[in-house]
């Protein structure tokens, strides 16, 4: 599924673009940092530039759900923390070594972009969200599989089988047995 950049382009020049990028800092996270936490209060906007993040959800008795993977191009927030002022639920974490920029949503609101730049942010973020809703309502764990493959082929040769079940909302062993069945067919 293709998650597009915003595309400053038709709304500024390139030196107002320029003043908008002075806003950001460039981040580095090495693989298993964290760039929030569950219970932080992130008032920042990512762009991925390079590497492979994931959104994790960890359960007291230990299992975990993957909310999303973030990966070049990606830009994204904390939307729940955003609308409702609450802390995190879920944390971030680097996965390959990443080079992000983050941008302060306190410096972007001020912004005369910021209205139209966060409106792409909700659609795409929208989009997504019901996609992966309506999968996971109505899909197989088979078809949900076959559609991670179909949207995101680069990322299941990145990740390990792990965190691939733990996205889809399966077991491991079921993504396994799933694999099996496909390559027999």
């Amino acid at each position: 599924m293709e998650r597009p950049l915003f595309s400053w382009d038709p709304h500024i020049d390139e030196q107002e673009a320029k003043g908008l990028l002075s806003f950001a800092r460039l981040q580095r996270l090495a693989p298993r940092e964290c760039l929030w936490l569950a219970g932080d209060s992130p008032d920042l906007l990512v762009r991925v530039e390079q590497g492979l993040l994931r959104a994790r959800v960890a359960l007291d008795d230990g299992r975990e759900y993957i909310k999303e993977f973030y990966w070049e191009g990606d830009e994204f927030l904390d939307f729940h923390h955003q609308l409702s002022g609450q802390p995190a639920r879920y944390s971030v974490e680097a996965l390959e070594p990443c080079r992000l920029l983050v941008f302060p949503l306190t410096s972007l609101r001020q912004h005369r972009l910021w209205p139209i730049w966060y409106q792409h942010l909700i659609a795409v973020q929208l989009r997504i969200k019901e996609e992966k809703e309506l999968l996971l309502l109505t899909g197989t764990p088979e078809a949900r599989y076959q559609h991670f493959l179909t949207h995101f082929p680069a990322l299941d040769a990145r990740l390990p089988d792990h965190q691939v079940a733990a996205y889809l909302g399966i077991t491991p062993i079921s993504l396994s047995r799933i694999r099996k069945r496909l390559r027999s067919r």
